[in-house]
């Protein structure tokens, strides 16, 4: 490439303008410049078709302090550039005393943070607390997380790049990048399809295109995946006061904007070889849907799914063999490259990504350790993702588009 073309130095490239791409530039922003690249729009990729779920999750209750200050983040956030986030509980229903033992260890270290609002609640008491909502029958009780709550992906999206940009960040859309650029042992810029732009530390967060961007230096083993979102309409509308759900596999949740419409996610499959997937939810996805919702939400009498209903996007989102992200500025990879990748839980902890990324760009001591998500964890690539609730996508889907 002519070098003549190339742009002024910049202090920090990062790809990609998702939930995490966008946290990190807003934390790095007080004393960097710096620019985001972004080959769609802002919230393009998986970020911008989650759920819009917002809460501690199994994956993260080891890290007590990030889960805390993402929620306290969520919060602070609400009002800002049009977004609004909804205060709900989230109840994770357990059918045995095997699956309570399972909830309780797996968020213990949450359960032992004073002060943190988690309890398990028999069914009597679930019923009590939203009588008439729920049929519980068959099931033992629920995991109660008052510390969670509602978002639209789209305005979380948009609140986080007028955030950034008030900042002093650039924001550069339709810009997909196609290469980051190395001296020796060092980066030094990326290329695009228009110029190059230097830059001393390049921060890939771009989803699913993170692995191939970084193959030339590294190998990030991550598969593809996508999970289905459905709108379900209800036969009455929900109140203020309705939790986010979780039961059999399914999750749903009132939608705040959608009178009597309630947003349902799950069915998460491993993306095939091939270009895209169909935009329909597979056929065996749909009839779990039926079977939890008309059982257990007495607001659905029968399941009608409305338009609006769509998989996270084209490209899936990206998660590793053993289901932590890789939160990095791998010692093997060239000097100034930090890789964020397979995010789980995505959007709840986008804040925490946030500072995660600045502690490796600056060297300041990170909120939590982050060496349970250094690269290097991965001597040689596992031949098998060991990620249970994520299976292989079936070759048949119904007929039509949702």
């Amino acid at each position: 490439m002519d070098t003549d073309q190339s742009k002024e130095g910049e202090d920090v490239v990062i790809i990609g303008a998702g939930a995490s791409g966008l946290w990190s530039a807003i934390e790095l922003a007080p004393d960097h410049d710096v620019v985001v690249l972004e080959a769609g729009r802002v919230g393009a990729g998986a970020s911008g078709y989650a759920a819009g779920f917002v809460g501690p999750f199994a994956d993260w209750a080891p890290y007590p302090a990030a889960v805390e200050h993402s929620i306290e983040v969520f919060r602070s956030l609400d009002g800002s550039h049009g977004f609004t986030f909804h205060d709900r509980p989230y109840v994770e229903l357990a059918e045995t005393d095997a699956e309570r033992e399972s909830f309780v260890e797996d968020y213990q270290p949450l359960f032992d943070r004073e002060g943190y609002e988690l309890e398990y609640w028999s069914t009597s008491e679930l019923a009590g607390r939203w009588p008439g909502r729920f049929d519980l029958d068959g099931f033992d009780g629920g995991l109660v997380k008052v510390e969670s709550g509602i978002i639209d992906v789209r305005e979380y999206a948009t609140a986080l790049a007028e955030t950034a940009r008030e900042r002093g960040v650039e924001i550069r859309t339709q810009t997909p990048v196609e290469r980051i650029v190395t001296d020796g042992d060092t980066v030094v810029g990326v290329e695009t399809p228009d110029d190059r732009l230097e830059a001393e530390t390049v921060v890939c967060a771009a989803g699913a295109q993170t692995a191939p961007l970084v193959e030339p230096f590294v190998d990030v083993p991550t598969r593809q995946f996508i999970y289905c979102n459905l709108r379900v309409e209800a036969d009455r509308e929900p109140n203020d006061e309705y939790p986010m759900m979780y039961g059999r596999d399914v999750w749903w949740r009132p939608e705040p904007d959608r009178p009597q419409t309630f947003l349902v996610s799950g069915g998460m499959y491993f993306l095939p070889e091939r270009d895209r997937p169909p935009r329909s939810p597979p056929a065996e996805y749909l009839r779990e849907v039926e079977g939890v919702l008309e059982s257990v939400a007495n607001d659905i009498d029968e399941v009608r799914i409305v338009n609006g209903s769509y998989h996270t996007c084209s490209k899936g989102s990206a998660i590793t063999p053993d289901g932590r992200p890789v939160l990095d500025a791998p010692e093997n990879a060239p000097d100034g490259l930090v890789i964020v990748t397979g995010v789980t839980a995505g959007i709840s902890m986008s804040p925490f990504t946030g500072t995660a990324v600045r502690s490796l760009v600056t060297g300041e001591e990170p909120m939590v350790s982050l060496d349970p998500f250094e690269l290097d964890r991965f001597v040689e690539p596992p031949a098998d993702f060991r990620v249970h609730e994520i299976e292989e996508m079936p070759s048949t889907f119904p007929a039509g588009e949702y």
